[in-house]
């Protein structure tokens, strides 16, 4: 998908965002609902083929389709895995806060450790026992009007995958 077109698309998931009132997405979404109608869709905005199977596994592998025996057992909401880099997603419910910190420690060999509930992301990088160290912060209000640095850090692209690397080296 082209940058502009991506950003388009975001504009159309973030404007489906707005449109929810604050009650409604505390009493009625779920992790599951929004990863699904909000954090999935901004991936493939970011140039991630959410359907594409590869022969090791998905580009993006949810854990709500692992075996479940797998389920729960410290693996992340979601894994991006490309030429471009691994990147590891938990997906909260709103409000962000510190909901999901503990998980973090665990994803040592993710390039970036990404925190969500769509209405706030947190980006991390993480080495060895160390607390992860937050990279970039957005909320979905502003996700639009600086789509270039979402861009540049999350997309599956060769500047996303220099950025990560930039990243995790200065960790």
């Amino acid at each position: 998908m082209r940058k502009s077109e991506a950003k388009k698309k975001l504009t159309e998931v973030v404007k489906r965002f707005s449109g929810i009132t604050r009650k409604a997405i505390k009493e009625k979404l779920s992790e599951q609902d929004i990863t699904t109608k909000f954090v999935l869709p901004m991936l493939e905005t970011l140039n991630w083929n959410i359907y594409k199977i590869t022969e090791q596994c998905s580009e993006v592998h949810e854990k709500a389709y692992r075996e479940k025996p797998a389920v729960g057992k410290g693996l992340p909401d979601i894994t991006l895995r490309s030429k471009n880099g691994t990147v590891f997603i938990e997906v909260k419910k709103p409000p962000l806060g510190k909901k999901g910190m503990a998980n973090l420690e665990r994803y040592e060999d993710a390039d970036l450790i990404v925190l969500t509930s769509f209405e706030d992301l947190k980006v991390y990088t993480r080495y060895e026992k160390k607390k992860p160290k937050l990279r970039y912060e957005s909320n979905y209000k502003t996700y639009v009007e600086k789509f270039d640095e979402l861009w540049k850090i999350l997309s599956n692209t060769k500047i996303g995958k220099s950025t990560r690397a930039a990243y995790k080296a200065t960790r």
